[in-house]
């Protein structure tokens, strides 16, 4: 298809015309010229005849009458095709006969030969041309001649209307050839015009062919590059070739490219390949990029004709990571094939929409008994592995509503016919378009049979406590690991060992005191885990009076350890024969000696608390007695020093006022400004002072609590502060009936000090508000009050050190203050059993909670 559409499109409107419909359009011109002289020439004839008989011209014309019928009749024919030449040899035959007839070069045939020349011209090709028209030159010359030495005797018929038929009819003649003629030169300029609008849609295609050869090329993702065949230069690559091989196209364009091959073994299976069949498909490869790493790749080339340039079009196609998929997948498989082969569980792959086992693993022997063959090719119904078509379908249907199942447990029957139970963990997955699912298979039965007697013990033991529960438990065991004795033993702190619980063939001696010394015993405390030994007869007269009455063979114990690894006691199991305990009997020994540890271990803290609560009641009252002792002593020094230091606080600060009253004329402005200082400080300390007196005085004064209306102590702090500082116009909200138990006193100092705090720190605020009032809370709680504004705030990643004496905030440039406030607050709140939180933000307000608790 693609050699037709080549074909068509480089072939000319004109070729395709001319090719079609020339030899027809000339067939059917030269059967018009043959018809026109098949109706003519008779009428020439008969005039001729009539005007001179049977002259030799009218002969003539006769033969050509004749033979333009034969000819007529050979164009339908298989012969047409030598019709043309055939007319043309006998019209110009005719023509030169005509002249000898009439004996004059200037008659009618002349006309004759010309119109067999112009037809010639017209239907002949070049060589029959060129000789039709030297025959008539020849013919022409050789009869002039022969008119010159009068060899010709011209005959005397007058001018007439004979005459004048002959020259129509050739006339016609040469307008039916002469119209052929135009309308081939006509067809051929149509055509012409068609070429060169065809080959202008051709340049067109062409030009875009290329543009979309050039877009497709540059943007293929396959890296290509193209090269002479004869010196191997590089004339173009795209960009995926320089992205993947990392040259650039300076590097590469104009030149032999270097070597991109990791492998020269495969180098030259490529260039054989290509030089034997032409072309290069999907041949696997390692490539070598630039800096020198080497890569999976796939090779296409093909060899191609540019014009008279052959080329050669390599492309590459970067398969590392198909190959690392393929590898990983391989890998992957044969880690599937492993694990499923090598599983301790029964795993299988069946057919979901009928159960037909398709894969099964050797584990399935150890889990229900069922060897590989038994199951495939076979549907788990037809196996016999499910108990009923209702387990399988609620199974099945379990499976598809949740796409896996982890411990799906219910019922099959092993190959003994048995039913067991087990546990299911499986996964819908699709194998060929086909849903499957992957099954583990783990019998539960052994595990059930434990889980039950564990439940049994539990139960039994669990509603016991001290040495009841211990007396319980070793019966428990014993019968748990048929054995025919256990016993749970204490260590005592001189040496030696107390049982607690011993139960020996149904008796029991709570208060017997085993010795160490020689017994396997001594060996189990000392051993990590679980110890077993087969007795001697000297190692049972050790641990039993009377070894006749109990002939004990087998012991295995478990020593029992505090937190940092000290034996506090063991766990005994006896026989009365030879016997090694099974990995079962091991684990349930180790369980029951786990649940006896902490009990015994519980014991002992037990008695240890006894013997705490007996002496901590006394210590907690000794250590409270000290406490108040030395917070009184505390409270008493820090009075009597913030007392004492008054005195000569008040003596700098009169002597400083003296000074200033007597020696102010001499004084200079720093003088001045020094004096002012020392007075400012000394009344800062005395601020301090009272500050620290009334912290004091809050921990020595006696709480006299009554139910005080804060709302009421609010609104008198408000009124004080508006009194102080009338300027500061601060919007105030008092909730009415707030109502505390506390002190009245002290809870006018925990206002004071909050709502003034408030106050202050509000001051620079444009509208200031300030907030009083309680938070929602449920019946029968204490009420939570608070104290919010929208002042200066503070950060509250340093809000640990509001409550602390003497620490602020805020710098005293901006707001002054002794930081004792909150701290006294704290004091006063903590005394009434309660306490206080405060948020804020900086340039955003404060809000402080506080309640003060239940009296006590």
């Amino acid at each position: 298809m693609s050699e037709n559409y080549s074909a068509s499109l480089f072939q000319t409107p004109g070729q395709i015309d001319t090719a079609e419909s020339l030899d027809t359009q000339r067939l059917r011109s030269l059967r018009v010229l043959l018809l026109t002289l098949s109706v003519i020439v008779p009428a020439i004839v008969l005039a001729l005849w009539w005007r001179g008989g049977a002259t030799g011209i009218a002969l003539v014309a006769a033969g050509l009458w004749l033979s333009s019928v034969l000819m007529l009749w050979l164009s339908h024919t298989r012969l047409s095709h030598r019709v043309p030449l055939l007319m043309i040899v006998v019209v110009l035959t005719a023509g030169i006969a005509g002249v000898i007839a009439d004996g004059s070069v200037r008659s009618a045939g002349v006309l004759v030969i010309m119109a067999a020349v112009i037809g010639a011209g017209t239907y002949l090709n070049q060589r029959a041309m060129i000789g039709s028209a030297l025959v008539a030159v020849t013919s022409l010359g050789l009869l002039n001649f022969a008119q010159q030495e009068n060899w010709m005797h011209p005959s005397r018929l007058p001018g007439d209307w004979a005459l004048w038929l002959t020259q129509t009819a050739v006339m016609g003649c040469l307008l039916v050839i002469v119209y052929y003629g135009r309308t081939r030169l006509e067809a051929a300029f149509e055509a012409q015009q068609r070429t060169l609008q065809h080959w202008e849609r051709v340049a067109l295609a062409l030009q875009e062919s290329e543009a979309r050869f050039m877009g497709m090329f540059r943007n293929n993702p396959a890296a290509t590059l193209v090269q002479r065949v004869d010196t191997r230069a590089v004339l173009e690559v795209n960009e995926a070739f320089v992205q993947m091989m990392g040259y650039s196209r300076e590097r590469l364009i104009g030149q032999a490219p270097p070597s991109m091959w990791a492998d020269e073994a495969q180098q030259a299976a490529f260039r054989q390949q290509l030089t034997t069949q032409g072309r290069v498909h999907n041949l696997a490869a390692r490539g070598l990029r630039a800096n020198g790493e080497a890569f999976d790749c796939v090779v296409f080339a093909e060899f191609v004709q540019a014009g008279n340039d052959p080329l050669v079009i390599t492309m590459l196609l970067d398969v590392s990571a198909e190959v690392a998929a393929r590898q990983a997948l391989k890998r992957s498989e044969e880690r599937f094939s492993k694990a499923f082969n090598f599983s301790p569980l029964g795993m299988t792959i069946t057919r979901t929409s009928d159960g037909l086992f398709l894969e099964v693993n050797p584990a399935n022997e150890r889990v229900l008994g069922y060897s590989r063959e038994d199951f495939m090719a076979r549907t788990s119904m037809a196996a016999g592995v499910w108990l009923s078509e209702t387990d399988r379908n609620a199974y099945i249907d379990a499976l598809s509503r949740q796409g896996r199942l982890l411990g799906y447990e219910t019922r099959m029957r092993n190959k003994q016919g048995e039913a067991v139970d087990v546990k299911i963990w499986s996964e819908l997955i699709e194998l060929e378009n086909e849903p499957c699912n992957l099954a583990f298979t783990l019998n539960v039965s052994e595990e059930k049979r434990k889980a039950a007697l564990l439940m049994r013990v539990a139960k039994g033991v669990s509603a016991q406590t001290g040495e009841a529960f211990f007396q319980s438990l070793v019966q428990q065991l014993a019968q748990a690991v048929g054995a025919h004795g256990a016993v749970v033993a204490e260590t005592r702190p001189e040496g030696g060992l107390t049982s607690l619980a011993l139960a020996c063939q149904g008796t029991s001696d709570l208060d017997a005191t085993l010795n160490l010394n020689g017994s396997p015993l001594t060996r189990t405390l000392s051993s990590p885990g679980l110890w077993f030994t087969q007795l001697s007869p000297d190692e049972v007269r050790t641990l039993c009076p009377d070894p006749d009455a109990y002939p004990l063979r087998s012991f295995a114990g478990v020593a029992m350890r505090d937190d940092d690894g000290t034996a506090v006691g063991l766990l005994g199991v006896f026989w009365l024969e030879n016997t090694e305990p099974t990995a079962d009997t091991q684990a349930l020994i180790t369980i029951f000696a786990s649940r006896c540890n902490a009990e015994l271990l519980r014991l002992h803290r037990d008695r240890d608390l006894h013997k705490l609560q007996t002496t901590l009641e006394q210590r907690v009252a000794d250590r409270t007695a000290e406490l108040e002792l030395l917070n009184r002593e505390l409270d008493t020094f820090a009075y009597s020093v913030s007392h004492d230091l008054k005195s000569p606080l008040r003596s700098i600060d009169g002597f400083m006022h003296l000074l200033q009253e007597q020696a102010a004329p001499r004084f200079t402005t720093d003088d001045q400004m020094l004096i002012s200082r020392v007075m400012a400080s000394a009344q800062r300390m005395h601020g301090l002072i009272n500050d620290l007196l009334a912290l004091a005085r809050v921990s020595q004064t006696q709480l006299q609590r009554t139910d005080v209306n804060l709302s009421e102590i609010a609104e008198d702090v408000i009124r004080q502060e508006r009194h102080r500082d009338p300027e500061h116009a601060v919007d105030v909200s008092i909730q009415p009936g707030l109502i505390a138990h506390c002190d009245a006193r002290l809870a006018q100092i925990v206002l004071e000090n909050l709502l003034g705090n408030a106050w202050k720190y509000s001051r620079k605020t444009p509208q200031p508000r300030i907030e009083f009032g309680s938070m929602p809370t449920q019946p029968g709680e204490m009420p939570v009050f608070f104290v919010r504004d929208n002042g200066a705030g503070f950060d509250m990643s340093r809000s640990d050190r509001l409550f602390k004496p003497f620490t602020r905030l805020h710098q005293p440039s901006e707001f002054q203050g002794s930081g004792i406030g909150l701290a006294t607050v704290r004091r006063i709140l903590e005394r009434h059993g309660g306490h206080i939180a405060g948020e804020g933000a900086v340039g955003r307000g404060a809000v402080f909670q506080f309640l003060f608790g239940h009296a006590t």
